[in-house]
């Protein structure tokens, strides 16, 4: 996106390499061959074309960002959903497997307090492992709403900045159109269109490279689930092992 973001600059230096905004003719021999006064006048004569040709440019890039934008949060919900019912696919086979391992236990125990060992077992197991699946669950989700977030904001400044400099971009056309308006022969129509674009152009690029890369925090967010997750691996096998140990007590 970031690409597609930057190309509204680039699409903005192409059009003033090839406009008559930017190039005083074709070749120097036409430029000084060319009164001053005859070189405004074309200015103001081909400047609706010159604005056709930048407005173009910016509306087809924009519509390329508002795309890309709404690929990049589609995408991530959409591995987001992908990943759960795959988790939710791998959970009810692991209860089944569960299921089934607690009947064998049941088979074994022949006593009352073989019974009791057994049920109280599978009792904390069962719960250790819901206990364990929610704090993964609200990991995970804290993971993915932070990152939307993230990504909310990172597009919300970007579209911010296309806005800031696509309104310097139509005030400097507004302002042309009337300066041609009032006097086409003037050398300031062209000169102030020129500088206008420019600094435009020079604002919009640096708010671009100013802009931080979400990435790091992304990959911080990750770590900070991942931590959280191994925590509750890790409390789920404490309480596992000594479920198991008093379970053995009993037999």
């Amino acid at each position: 996106m970031k690409l597609i973001s930057n190309k509204l600059a680039a699409a903005l230096a192409a059009v003033s390499i090839s406009s008559p905004v930017f190039a005083l003719g074709a070749s120097v021999t036409s430029a000084l061959s060319t009164t001053a006064s005859s070189r405004e006048t074309s200015f103001c004569t081909e400047l609706p074309t010159t604005i056709n040709t930048v407005n173009s440019n910016i509306s087809k890039l924009t519509g390329k960002l508002n795309t890309a934008q709404a690929t990049r949060l589609s995408n991530l919900n959409s591995r987001w959903t992908k990943a759960d019912q795959t988790l939710a696919a791998d959970r009810s086979q692991w209860a089944a497997d569960r299921q089934a391992q607690f009947t064998k236990l049941e088979a074994k125990a022949t006593t009352d307090s073989q019974k009791a060992a057994v049920s109280t077992f599978e009792s904390t197991i069962t719960s250790a492992i819901n206990t364990r699946e929610l704090a993964n669950d609200a990991a995970r989700a804290t993971y993915r709403t932070a990152v939307t977030n993230l990504v909310s904001t990172k597009q919300s400044g970007t579209n911010g900045q296309v806005a800031a400099f696509t309104s310097s971009v139509n005030s400097a056309e507004s302002t042309a159109t009337a300066g041609c308006q009032a006097n086409p022969s003037s050398a300031a129509n062209r000169t102030t269109f020129q500088t206008a674009l420019r600094t435009a152009r020079t604002t919009y690029i640096s708010y671009r490279n100013s802009d931080n890369n979400i990435a790091s925090q992304v990959k911080a967010l990750a770590q900070t689930r991942d931590t959280a997750i191994q925590t509750n691996d890790s409390t789920f096998k404490a309480a596992a092992a000594a479920a198991e140990t008093t379970l053995k007590a009993a037999f």
